[in-house]
């Protein structure tokens, strides 16, 4: 067993994706950029996503020319993101066996991370609201760092928890998740409930796949943790 586990949170722990207006929060995001002189090509390389846009723009946020107000704006539009995440939150519903599988990794004695491109507030609200007291530590969007398959917040993880990469894994449900374990040289565990996100991880390189969070702890003979 590794002494660190990564977690990503959308669709790998909870099911926010379906429960945000994602369409109604790029019309705030975009107007908002615009109004700060994001440039026009960023929108049109962009035409939809929000957290795409966002990326897009923390790299010319952070980039040495640039002047120092965008920093400002980087974070007002990652708390746009936060503040429509947080709208749906409370009705995102766990993958089978997510809570589970986080409090039996625990219990082995390994250290249990977030690691996700949605608001660390976001991410603790919902694990506060259903009970979970196992997560050690939460690598969000608001530390700024760069977005899946960006290796950044994974290299954040494993420096907090002074862990080798070799005593590292990442489990997530995406391509940018396994590019980005790929990116960080850790140990992949996919997340897939249907035949075509299996396909999508497989045609990224991803070799471990299960169907749901209580598979791969079958997968990885944890014991059961349910009363």
């Amino acid at each position: 067993m590794y002494k660190l586990w990564m977690f990503d949170f959308d669709n790998t722990i909870a099911r926010l994706e379906p429960e945000v207006d994602w369409a109604g929060g790029r019309l705030i995001l975009e107007p908002y950029l615009r109004s700060v002189g994001a440039p026009d090509e960023l929108f049109a390389r962009i035409p939809r996503g929000n957290l795409p846009l966002y990326d897009a723009y923390r790299n010319l946020a952070l980039a040495e020319f640039s002047p120092p107000h965008m920093a400002e704006a980087l974070r007002h539009a990652s708390e746009i993101i936060e503040e429509i995440e947080l709208a749906g939150i409370d009705r995102a519903q766990p993958l089978e066996g997510a809570i589970e599988i986080l409090a039996a990794l625990k219990a082995s004695g390994a250290s249990i991370a977030i690691v996700t491109s949605n608001s660390s507030k976001t991410v603790q609200r919902w694990f506060d609201r259903n009970g979970v007291t196992s997560i050690d530590a939460i690598i969000g969007r608001d530390t700024l760092l760069g977005l899946k398959p960006a290796p950044d917040m994974l290299v954040r993880a494993l420096e907090s928890f002074s862990v080798d990469r070799s005593d590292a894994a990442f489990v997530g449900d995406s391509e940018a998740d396994v590019h980005a374990a790929q990116n960080c040289s850790v140990r992949f565990y996919g997340i897939a409930p249907t035949d075509s996100a299996r396909d999508r991880l497989l045609a990224a390189g991803a070799t471990e796949i299960s169907a749901s969070p209580a598979a791969l702890a079958i997968h990885l003979n944890l014991p059961s943790t349910k009363s």
